[in-house]
């Protein structure tokens, strides 16, 4: 009999060995999965105010660049509406291809996360940033007396930001590679 309690302990302790040892195994499981996707999946994650901020650095890298070349003054100022507008849409549509190519396409599950959502939250995030930053630039560095008219300012707010929302969102190409 105190040979079955001995043997008794004995598997009892094997047995709490291997529970410890599956445990550990869980956790190196999902140690691994958590690496595995951020260097091989670079699955995208939700928004943050961590990518808005790299959105405004990478916005004004660029938008710098531009409201300070020579000639858009004279773009802003002789650019037609109807031109305006285009600029517009090719910069709306830039954004759009930067996040469904470089963001969503690496999304696993489409099914629950909708492009719809995914683009939005982007979309308005990258142009309100682009346009914050085109403002405050235009207006630090007084280019409004520059132009010909309150009109013209607004042209030229929205010329700047076409650069500054492609700097917006290169912060999140840059994130994923």
């Amino acid at each position: 009999m105190p040979i079955l309690i001995k043997m008794h302990h004995r598997i009892s302790r094997v047995e709490r060995e291997i529970d410890d040892l599956k445990n550990e195994d869980d956790v190196i499981k999902r140690d691994v999965e958590k690496i595995k996707q951020e260097l091989i999946d670079k699955t995208p994650e939700h928004f943050s105010r961590k990518d808005v901020l790299r959105a405004f650095m990478g916005s004004l890298f660029l938008a710098f660049s531009v409201a300070f070349s020579g000639n858009i003054i004279n773009i802003a100022n002789k650019i037609p509406d109807n031109h305006l507008y285009m600029v517009f849409l090719f910069i709306m549509i830039l954004l759009t291809a930067e996040i469904y190519f470089i963001g969503y396409s690496r999304v696993a599950d489409k099914q629950n996360r909708k492009f719809g959502q995914f683009w939005i939250k982007r979309l308005l995030a990258f142009y309100f940033v682009a346009l914050i930053v085109s403002f405050m630039i235009a207006y630090v560095f007084g280019l409004i007396y520059l132009v010909d008219s309150l009109n013209h300012y607004y042209k030229l707010i929205i010329i700047i930001s076409g650069p500054a929302s492609i700097g917006a969102s290169i912060s999140d190409l840059l994130k994923k590679y």
